[in-house]
């Protein structure tokens, strides 16, 4: 349709608003976790890391799985039904979203006392109500943002995700300078209340779009009469037997894939690891999540999967999905690739520069957080194939061996040292990715690795990451400043690794043209 809100111009549209937009919350986001990290000590630290990573899977048990109904009907719902059919969706959703929440506080208020003699390091007595604001704002802001993000409206989306950081940077100013430190319950206002002020205005902009939508349509057909057969129709849509077999395969992996996760793991560190490290821990894992939003696999997800689902039904060409598959991983990779390489090369004077000095002796950690995300976003992209082929099923089996593969993993670990527990997320998305590709193969979809897609990359960030790293530690680049020595380190990874790239000829013409299509009016 000319006037489709998917056409590829507005797509197209939407992705630029969406670059711009995170690329300015992205920066708020980055500088917040840097300033909470420096005013905040060590032990307050160490406690909001536990309790953020118990907010974030607290939300994804009110998910419940129904992120991708979100994906997959709303847009069914734009183009095919009435603005009253599409409110009365996304409404119900979110009111079954929003009665999860409020069970989860329930919960949480429940067993606050087990909670706490889990983690040492959360000195709060009472159940803070900051806590539930934060778990009620968090699942609600995740689902209007998947919402706008099905109806294609990036542009108001972004505003609302940068006002939201910048909230929060202003909010830790503020506290900042009343008393020169934020304590763990201020962090965790500090956090919430701009989400919540968020949400409210994701629910006027949304009931404002909805009104002028249904104001279009009535113009378009004024004297339309509903039949009884439309009456009917009505009844029937959507299929909730359907959504519920949706919602329940993506649930039931993302509860087997919750051990793994950097909320979890936090978590698990916290109970097991010294203060020290948990802190540390938790900061590398919001730097990982930080960096994980700009991947572009992560980035354009929600505008990814409903574009490669419906090519997928248009032609059933597993060749083809694999393809531009591979493309994805590979944009993964250029990015991530060097930024391993910088951490490996010069980890101790990134981490210094910025904490301010703290947790720069634990680089290798953060080393291995990268590692984790550069494997565990090929698991998304093979969740992303499994949605297109209509074997979501295999998600759930692919979670069940890869946890007993990490449980075992931990058992192994916490009786050699109780440090290697952080290997077990590394270990969970390998295992998830050989099933996953195993079952493809064996169910006639050869997904196939490209090897020149590993050898390029991976090699020219080894090259990049061996020069840098003697050129720092044999006194060639020297100078007593850490900000110099990380800009310096970082702009030298940069020209190397792409120079390599260019000489191991890892990006072909093709994947240029096929990137410069959607990123331009004028396609191939």
């Amino acid at each position: 349709m000319a006037n489709s809100p998917y056409s590829k111009e507005n797509v197209r549209k939407g992705i630029l608003h969406y670059l711009l937009g995170r690329g300015l919350a992205g920066i708020a986001g980055f500088a917040t976790v840097i300033l909470l990290v420096r005013f905040m000590d060590v032990q307050s630290y160490a406690g909001f890391t536990a309790l953020t990573g118990l907010i974030a899977l607290s939300g994804i048990l009110a998910g419940l799985g129904l992120e991708r109904a979100i994906s997959r009907y709303v847009p069914e719902a734009r183009l095919e039904r009435s603005a009253k059919e599409l409110g009365q969706f996304i409404w119900r959703i979110t009111a079954v979203k929003l009665v999860a929440a409020l069970v989860v506080c329930g919960v949480f208020y429940l067993f606050w006392q087990p909670i706490l003699r889990l983690f040492s390091d959360v000195h709060l007595t009472n159940f803070p109500l900051a806590l539930a604001c934060f778990v009620i704002a968090e699942t609600l802001f995740q689902h209007f943002s998947a919402v706008f993000q099905a109806l294609l409206k990036q542009k108001a989306l972004t505003r609302i995700l940068t006002v939201q950081w910048l909230g929060r940077l202003i909010m830790i100013m503020w506290a900042n300078f009343a008393d020169k430190a934020i304590s763990l319950e201020e962090s965790l206002l500090v956090m919430a209340l701009p989400e919540i002020l968020g949400v409210l205005v994701f629910a006027l902009v949304l009931t404002h779009y909805l009104g002028q939508l249904n104001a279009e349509q009535q113009a378009e057909h004024p004297l339309e009469k509903v039949t009884d057969a439309q009456q009917a129709n009505t009844k029937n849509w959507p299929d909730w037997n359907a959504i519920a077999r949706m919602a329940s395969h993506n649930y039931g992996f993302t509860l087997l894939a919750a051990p793994p996760q950097g909320y979890f793991m936090k978590m698990l560190a916290a109970i097991f690891l010294p203060t020290q490290m948990v802190a540390a821990y938790g900061f590398f894992i919001s730097i990982a999540e930080r960096v994980r939003q700009y991947i572009p696999l992560h980035l354009l997800y929600s505008l990814i999967e409903p574009v490669m689902i419906g090519n997928y039904i248009q032609n059933r060409s597993f060749s083809i999905l694999n393809q531009r598959c591979q493309l994805l991983y590979k944009s993964n990779l250029i990015l991530l690739i060097p930024i391993m390489a910088w951490i490996l090369a010069a980890g101790t004077f990134i981490i210094a520069s910025l904490t301010g000095g703290k947790y720069h002796e634990y680089s290798w950690l953060l080393a291995l957080v990268m590692l984790q995300l550069t494997v565990g976003s090929h698991v998304v992209l093979l969740q992303l194939i499994l949605n297109s082929v209509g074997a979501s099923q295999l998600l759930v089996k692919a979670g069940f061996y890869a946890l007993i593969g990490m449980a075992l993993f931990l058992v192994v670990a916490l009786n050699i040292h109780v440090y290697l527990l952080v290997v077990a997320p590394l270990v969970f998305s390998l295992v998830c990715n050989a099933y996953i590709i195993h079952a493809l193969n064996r169910d006639g979809y050869p997904y196939q690795l490209s090897r020149q897609l590993f050898l390029g990359t991976t090699a020219s960030g080894f090259i990049a990451s061996c020069i840098v790293y003697v050129a720092m530690h044999q006194s060639f680049i020297t100078s007593p400043n850490t900000y110099l020595l990380t800009i310096i380190s970082g702009a030298l990874i940069g020209l190397i690794y792409f120079a390599c790239l260019y000489f191991f000829k890892a990006i072909r013409a093709d994947e240029l043209l096929l990137v410069k299509s959607i990123l331009t009016k004028k396609g191939i």
